[in-house]
Protein backbone atom coordinates (compact mmCIF):
# COMPACT_ATOMS: atom_id res chain seq x y z
CA UNK A 1 0.00 0.00 0.00
CA UNK A 2 1.59 3.16 -1.08
CA UNK A 3 2.25 6.06 1.63
CA UNK A 4 -0.50 8.44 1.93
CA UNK A 5 -0.13 9.93 5.39
CA UNK A 6 -3.68 9.33 6.41
CA UNK A 7 -2.53 9.14 9.95
CA UNK A 8 -1.04 13.13 9.78
CA UNK A 9 -4.21 14.40 8.48
CA UNK A 10 -6.06 12.55 10.99
CA UNK A 11 -4.54 13.89 14.07
CA UNK A 12 -6.99 16.80 14.18
CA UNK A 13 -9.56 14.61 14.55
CA UNK A 14 -8.54 12.15 16.87
CA UNK A 15 -7.61 15.00 19.15
CA UNK A 16 -10.72 16.45 19.10
CA UNK A 17 -9.99 18.99 17.33
CA UNK A 18 -11.80 21.45 14.86
CA UNK A 19 -11.07 20.67 11.02
CA UNK A 20 -8.23 22.95 9.57
CA UNK A 21 -10.41 24.55 7.36
CA UNK A 22 -13.86 25.11 9.48
CA UNK A 23 -11.03 26.51 12.30
CA UNK A 24 -9.83 28.85 9.08
CA UNK A 25 -13.03 30.22 8.40
CA UNK A 26 -13.92 31.18 11.48
CA UNK A 27 -15.20 34.45 12.64
CA UNK A 28 -12.34 36.77 12.97
CA UNK A 29 -9.29 34.83 12.00
CA UNK A 30 -7.55 35.80 9.54
CA UNK A 31 -5.00 32.55 8.94
CA UNK A 32 -3.57 29.48 10.58
CA UNK A 33 -0.25 27.78 10.50
CA UNK A 34 -0.70 24.10 11.51
CA UNK A 35 2.42 21.96 12.36
CA UNK A 36 1.39 18.14 12.92
CA UNK A 37 4.43 16.12 14.04
CA UNK A 38 4.43 12.12 13.86
CA UNK A 39 6.80 10.02 15.59
CA UNK A 40 7.18 5.96 13.86
CA UNK A 41 8.88 4.56 16.71
CA UNK A 42 6.18 5.27 19.26
CA UNK A 43 8.33 6.62 22.31
CA UNK A 44 7.29 10.48 22.32
CA UNK A 45 3.48 11.33 21.83
CA UNK A 46 2.04 12.75 18.55
CA UNK A 47 1.62 16.34 18.51
CA UNK A 48 -0.42 19.00 16.68
CA UNK A 49 0.53 22.61 17.00
CA UNK A 50 -2.13 25.38 15.72
CA UNK A 51 -1.14 28.73 15.54
CA UNK A 52 -4.08 31.61 15.06
CA UNK A 53 -3.52 34.88 13.89
CA UNK A 54 -6.45 36.60 14.63
CA UNK A 55 -7.69 39.91 12.73
CA UNK A 56 -7.42 41.73 16.34
CA UNK A 57 -4.09 41.04 15.85
CA UNK A 58 -3.65 38.39 18.60
CA UNK A 59 -2.37 35.25 17.84
CA UNK A 60 -2.09 32.09 20.35
CA UNK A 61 -0.77 28.67 19.82
CA UNK A 62 -3.13 25.98 20.71
CA UNK A 63 -0.78 22.15 21.25
CA UNK A 64 -2.22 19.08 21.51
CA UNK A 65 -0.63 15.67 22.43
CA UNK A 66 -2.03 12.57 21.15
CA UNK A 67 -3.22 10.85 24.53
CA UNK A 68 -3.85 13.77 26.87
CA UNK A 69 -6.42 15.39 26.98
CA UNK A 70 -8.59 15.24 24.30
CA UNK A 71 -10.28 18.24 22.95
CA UNK A 72 -8.30 20.41 25.39
CA UNK A 73 -5.11 21.98 23.88
CA UNK A 74 -2.44 24.12 25.62
CA UNK A 75 -3.09 27.54 24.59
CA UNK A 76 0.35 29.84 24.27
CA UNK A 77 0.54 33.35 23.22
CA UNK A 78 2.96 33.85 20.05
CA UNK A 79 4.91 37.08 19.95
CA UNK A 80 4.20 39.10 16.92
CA UNK A 81 7.76 39.60 15.71
CA UNK A 82 8.37 35.26 15.75
CA UNK A 83 5.55 34.77 13.79
CA UNK A 84 6.52 37.68 11.28
CA UNK A 85 10.07 36.36 10.87
CA UNK A 86 8.25 32.51 10.47
CA UNK A 87 6.08 34.05 7.87
CA UNK A 88 8.65 36.08 5.68
CA UNK A 89 10.41 32.57 5.42
CA UNK A 90 7.43 30.67 4.44
CA UNK A 91 7.35 33.79 1.80
CA UNK A 92 11.17 33.18 1.08
CA UNK A 93 10.89 29.59 0.17
CA UNK A 94 8.00 30.15 -1.33
CA UNK A 95 5.55 27.86 0.22
CA UNK A 96 2.15 28.03 -1.59
CA UNK A 97 3.60 26.10 -4.41
CA UNK A 98 5.87 23.22 -2.76
CA UNK A 99 4.94 20.00 -2.67
CA UNK A 100 5.86 16.95 -0.62
CA UNK A 101 9.16 16.12 -0.10
CA UNK A 102 9.85 13.20 -1.82
CA UNK A 103 9.65 9.69 -0.63
CA UNK A 104 8.22 10.22 2.57
CA UNK A 105 7.05 7.50 4.15
CA UNK A 106 6.38 5.78 7.97
CA UNK A 107 10.12 4.45 7.44
CA UNK A 108 11.21 7.86 8.08
CA UNK A 109 11.58 7.96 12.29
CA UNK A 110 9.30 11.37 12.41
CA UNK A 111 7.27 13.09 9.72
CA UNK A 112 6.14 16.53 9.46
CA UNK A 113 2.96 17.99 8.58
CA UNK A 114 2.73 21.85 7.91
CA UNK A 115 0.00 23.53 6.38
CA UNK A 116 -1.21 26.94 5.99
CA UNK A 117 -5.13 28.08 5.97
CA UNK A 118 -6.85 31.33 5.23
CA UNK A 119 -10.62 31.04 4.76
CA UNK A 120 -11.41 28.27 2.76
CA UNK A 121 -7.71 27.62 1.10
CA UNK A 122 -5.97 25.44 2.85
CA UNK A 123 -2.64 24.30 1.69
CA UNK A 124 -0.17 21.68 2.92
CA UNK A 125 3.47 20.19 3.11
CA UNK A 126 4.71 16.82 4.06
CA UNK A 127 8.27 16.38 5.27
CA UNK A 128 10.54 14.28 7.00
CA UNK A 129 12.48 16.53 8.70
CA UNK A 130 15.93 13.72 9.41
CA UNK A 131 16.43 14.33 5.68
CA UNK A 132 17.88 18.05 5.33
CA UNK A 133 16.69 18.87 1.94
CA UNK A 134 16.52 22.44 0.62
CA UNK A 135 13.54 24.11 0.75
CA UNK A 136 12.43 21.95 3.60
CA UNK A 137 15.41 22.50 5.69
CA UNK A 138 14.81 25.89 5.47
CA UNK A 139 11.42 25.29 7.37
CA UNK A 140 12.20 22.57 10.08
CA UNK A 141 14.84 25.44 11.10
CA UNK A 142 12.53 28.42 11.03
CA UNK A 143 9.55 26.69 13.10
CA UNK A 144 12.46 25.49 15.30
CA UNK A 145 14.18 28.63 15.94
CA UNK A 146 10.51 31.10 16.31
CA UNK A 147 7.80 28.25 17.62
CA UNK A 148 9.88 25.83 19.64
CA UNK A 149 7.03 24.78 21.36
CA UNK A 150 5.19 23.97 18.75
CA UNK A 151 7.18 20.58 18.06
CA UNK A 152 8.23 19.71 21.91
CA UNK A 153 8.44 16.45 22.73
CA UNK A 154 5.95 14.49 25.26
CA UNK A 155 7.46 11.26 26.10
CA UNK A 156 5.45 8.63 26.62
CA UNK A 157 4.97 7.44 30.14
CA UNK A 158 5.86 3.58 30.17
Amino acid sequence: MPFDGLDLYQLASRLGLPELQRAAGSAGVMGILEVTVYYNQQRVRHSLARVIEYQTGEIEMRVAYEGVQLGKPMILPVEADKMAALNAVLAAVNFGKLSDQADCSYADGCLWLIQRAAGSHVHSVMRAPERPELPYSTIVNAIDAHLPEAIRQVPLRS
